[in-house]
């Protein structure tokens, strides 16, 4: 069976490098491998800011840092890796973006892997906003959390407002 799914690859390869296309097709196949890897704990969501958040971000040229850190529930075999919440640390992702609104995209892509194993059903995330201290060392805006199963996350669009501590908004919790 695998003979002769091999030798029917081989097959169509010779048709393809015969057209000139061995190139663009092998291309493709790459990225849609490096895409599928990538992309299994990968999920975007919306950030909106309250006028006062935007305002204040604006005039203090600051920026928004993103913290998303991947976990799960340990099997028995991930109980030796578990941290000081009782779960498996799957990976964290942390980058900076213009304090504005727009559309993030988290990767995913340092968190899973061989640690996957270690963790009972389905991995779960946790994504923090919070200002990058270029202007204060204080933190200016609150935003909604994300918090729960990635594949939850994944399912509907999510929005997150921010706003700045202080204004009488109260924070929400997805997915």
């Amino acid at each position: 069976m695998i003979r002769d799914w091999f030798s029917r690859l081989g097959v169509q390869m010779h048709a393809l490098a015969s057209c000139g296309l061995l190139s663009a097709a092998m291309l493709s196949l790459l990225s849609a491998q490096a895409h599928a890897n990538d992309a299994s704990l990968g999920f975007d969501f919306k950030i909106t800011l309250s006028e006062k958040a935007a305002a204040k971000l604006k005039s203090a040229h600051e920026t928004i840092t993103v913290w998303a850190s991947f976990y799960g529930e340990p099997t028995r075999e991930g109980e030796n890796h578990t941290d000081e919440m009782g779960m498996v640390d799957l990976g964290k992702e942390s980058f900076e973006l213009p304090g504005q609104p727009g559309i993030v995209h988290i990767t995913g892509k340092n968190a899973g892997g061989a640690k996957l194993k270690w963790v009972k059903g389905q991995p779960g995330v946790n994504v923090n906003l919070y200002t990058s201290r270029k202007s204060s060392d204080q933190n200016l805006i609150e935003c909604d959390l994300i918090d729960g199963a990635v594949v939850k996350v994944q399912a509907k669009p999510i929005i997150v407002h921010c706003f700045l501590i202080g204004e009488p908004v109260e924070s929400k919790s997805f997915p």
